[in-house]
Parts: C-alpha cells; sequence; structure tokens
C-alpha cells in the first residue's frame, strides 16, 4: 500500500480516536456539573422552605425579638431545639424595610449589615451576595414569605442560609473533575495512537491479501492467454493450411480456454465468498447414497490407475447442507488424492457421525505433505510444488474454495499427515 496514504489513514484513525474521546469526556464533565450544580443546592432550598412552614419556629423568632431575650428557646416533647441550624438566619422585617430582630441576630447579623428587603422574591428561593467589612463576597439562598400575624410590627419573614461551603466544595469538585478528566484525555491520547495503529492491521491484511491475490490470479491469466494469442497469431501465417494441419494448435488453444474458464468460474466462487453473495440452497439429504453416488466415478478412474479406493459408509445419516457445494467440496478432495498418488497407493472415503456433526474423511497414502507448508495449504493460490501442480493442471484454488463452502456451512476443515505416511482431510458439517 502506498505509504503516504497510510500514514494519511492512521492519521485520521487517531484524530476520530482522540476526537471521540474528547467528546465523551467533556460531556461526562458537561452532565456532572450539570447535576452537581442542581443537586447541591436541593437539600437547602427545601430546608428554607420547610422553616418557612414551620409556625412554631416562626412564633419563637417573633418572641426573642419582642421579649428582647436571644436566648429564648422552645423544645419540643423530646426537650430539642425547633431549630439549630448554625448556617440558617430567620430575618424579621418591618413594612417599611427594617430589620427589626438585630439585636437577637447578634453576631450574626454583621455579615447581613448590607441586606436590604426584596419583595419581588415573595414564596421563592432566591440567591444573592453580600460583601463583608474585608470586602470577600458571601453567598446566600433566600425563602422571604409575609407574615400571618398582623398583631405586631412584623410584616414579613426571610430565612436566609450561607451556602459558601457548598459552593466552595462545588468549585473544588469541578477542579478535581476537570483535572482528573484533562489527564485522561492525555492518556486517551496515547491509547488512540496504539488503537490508530491496531485499525490499520486489518486494512493492511486485507490490502496484502487482495494485492496478493489480484498478482496471482493475473499471473495465471496470463498464461493461458499468451498460449492461445500465440496459437492464433501462429495461425495466420498459414493461411492456406486446413483444420487438420493445425490440431495440435487448435486443441492446445482449447485445452486452454477450457482451464481459463475454469479459473475464471473459481474466482468468482471465490469473489462471492467474500462479499457474502454466495447462496446456499440447503436440503435434508440421506449421506449414504450421496456418497456412493458421489464415488462411482472416482472408483472407476482410480482402477484405471491401478490404485485401490475404499468406501466407508454404512452409516444413515440425514444431514441439511446444500448438495452441489458439499458435492464441489468432496470433488476438490477426491480429485487432489487421485493427483498426487501413484499405482499402488489407496484412497479411503469414510463417513461417520461425530456429535452434532457429519464427518467425512478422505485419506491417501501417497506422499505426506511437509508439515511446514500446512498452515497455507488452504491458502489461495499455494501449491507446495509449483512444477508438480502445472503438470496436474492446478491453481491452488480448489482447497480455498473447499474452506470457504464448509464454513459457510458453519463447518469445518482440516488437513494433516498420516503415518507411516500419507495425508488425510477431515470435513464436519453441522447435522442440522
Amino acid at each position: 500500500m502506498n505509504t503516504d496514504l497510510t500514514k494519511r489513514q492512521r492519521l485520521r484513525f487517531f484524530l476520530i480516536n482522540c476526537s471521540a474521546f474528547a467528546i465523551i469526556f467533556l460531556l461526562l464533565g458537561v452532565i456532572t456539573i450539570t447535576l452537581l450544580n442542581q443537586s447541591a443546592y436541593s437539600q437547602t432550598d427545601e430546608s428554607l422552605v420547610r422553616m418557612s412552614r414551620d409556625t412554631k419556629t416562626i412564633d419563637l423568632e417573633i418572641k426573642r425579638y419582642e421579649q428582647k431575650n436571644p436566648f429564648l428557646f422552645q423544645r419540643s416533647g423530646d426537650n430539642q431545639p425547633m431549630n439549630n441550624r448554625f448556617n440558617t438566619q430567620i430575618i424579621l422585617w418591618s413594612k417599611d424595610g427594617q430589620i427589626l430582630n438585630k439585636d437577637s441576630l447578634g453576631a450574626k447579623f454583621t455579615p447581613i449589615n448590607d441586606l436590604t428587603l426584596n419583595t419581588e422574591h415573595i414564596d421563592k428561593v432566591h440567591a444573592f451576595s453580600l460583601k463583608n467589612q474585608d470586602s470577600e463576597t458571601l453567598n446566600f439562598h433566600s425563602y422571604l414569605i409575609k407574615a400571618s400575624s398582623l398583631d405586631n410590627q412584623v410584616a414579613y419573614v426571610q430565612f436566609i442560609t450561607n451556602t459558601n461551603p457548598i459552593q466552595s466544595s462545588l468549585e473544588n469538585f469541578k477542579m478535581i473533575l476537570i483535572i482528573g478528566l484533562i489527564v485522561f484525555w492525555l492518556l486517551s491520547i496515547g491509547l488512540s495512537y496504539y488503537l490508530s495503529k491496531y485499525n490499520m492491521k486489518p486494512v493492511l491484511k486485507s490490502w496484502r491479501k487482495q494485492q496478493e491475490f489480484v498478482e496471482n490470479a493475473s499471473h495465471e491469466l496470463r498464461t493461458p492467454l499468451t498460449i492461445i494469442q500465440n496459437n492464433l497469431e501462429y495461425l495466420f501465417t498459414k493461411p492456406n493450411d486446413k483444420v487438420i494441419d493445425q490440431a495440435d494448435s487448435i486443441a492446445q488453444s482449447l485445452n486452454e480456454a477450457r482451464r481459463l474458464k475454469s479459473l475464471t468460474s473459481d474466482l468468482l466462487t471465490l469473489a462471492r465468498s467474500d462479499t457474502n453473495e454466495l447462496t446456499l440452497f440447503k436440503e435434508p439429504t440421506t449421506t449414504h447414497e450421496f456418497i456412493t453416488k458421489l464415488t462411482q466415478p472416482f472408483i472407476e478412474m482410480a482402477e484405471l490407475g491401478d490404485k485401490s479406493f475404499y468406501v466407508l459408509s454404512n452409516e444413515e445419516l440425514m444431514v441439511n447442507f446444500d448438495v452441489k457445494k458439499i458435492h464441489q467440496v468432496i470433488v476438490i478432495l477426491l480429485d487432489n488424492a487421485l493427483k498426487y498418488t501413484k499405482a499402488g497407493d489407496s484412497i479411503t472415503v469414510s463417513s461417520i457421525k461425530q456429535g452434532n456433526f457429519w464427518q467425512l474423511t478422505i485419506q491417501n497414502t501417497g506422499p505426506s505433505i511437509d508439515p511446514e507448508n500446512l498452515p497455507y495449504l488452504f491458502d489461495r493460490f499455494y501449491r507446495q510444488d509449483d512444477a508438480r501442480s502445472k503438470e496436474t493442471g492446478g491453481y491452488g484454488l480448489g482447497l480455498a474454495i473447499a474452506q470457504q463452502i464448509v464454513k459457510d456451512h458453519a463447518g469445518s476443515i482440516k488437513v494433516e499427515n498420516i503415518k507411516p505416511q500419507g495425508v488425510k482431510f477431515s470435513v464436519k458439517i453441522p447435522l442440522d
């Protein structure tokens, strides 16, 4: 693959991963902070509303003002103060906006010395800020109600709570959250670099396989096309010859044309399987009858080559598979067995039930396969012996096609050497 194109694609993957992590962390931060802001003050605001509905607490504060006794406590049945919230203060307002209970507030009045009455927020939670003597900003939440009794000078009652501790905790949490998100995003950059490299592996592997496939297909197509072209050009140099005179050249061209047809058919099968366009037409089939009919022509060919052919298929099994496709698989395996065995060798086909699978085994006593070549035997265009494959007319596509068909049936195929010599192919197809 073009190096610049590879770098650009990898950079694209890297930027996509970085952006994805950044968006995720950003959304996480925004959602967390939003929910925290909404919930952090909810308990404080609910407490202010509850206090505004507690008539005993309000009456107690009014009595403190009227009796000028800031240490007056009204206790409930369990002798506990009705209100002991340290940050919460109750302000009694006159009609003209004067704070009536300054004395009972004592030192608590100093921070709210500049507080003014604002009747626009009656029966609503309201946030406001004040400056203290040191010019520090104090934040409060407030709830203002009208006094229920008209017998005294109290016109409004205001409940205020200092929210500086809550705001300080929120700011600290936000800072920690932001720092944490930034640190993890920086770590995600390294992860994105690794992922971009990892994501390129299947792309490069697929590209290499495609390039290898195209190169091998071009090579296989070039040879028969060259032979046909040379023969046709030669025929043009003999315009007066009869067909019988050039029978060898014509026969050779026809033979190469057949090879081309077979090759293009195999390539089309592989291309369809790669694009998931290979359709299976499964039907219940009796394996014994299927194997018996399929192997009959091969038994005759083996006899002509002075080879022994055995069929071990006495067990009647009903298996659901595509007859034409599995027929193609077995023909490929039997054809290989006949090609790579000599006179005196034997070929054995066995059909048995193994668990929930139909196992078909085709083995021969011909030459074993080099153990180093076994892992590559099902690769496309792979041939252990190029010279021998050309003699037998092989392209190295048969086993690749067989493997693909078996996989499409959710089965498996494997090859192994047998002792003292020989090769065994095992195919497993699910019974249903």
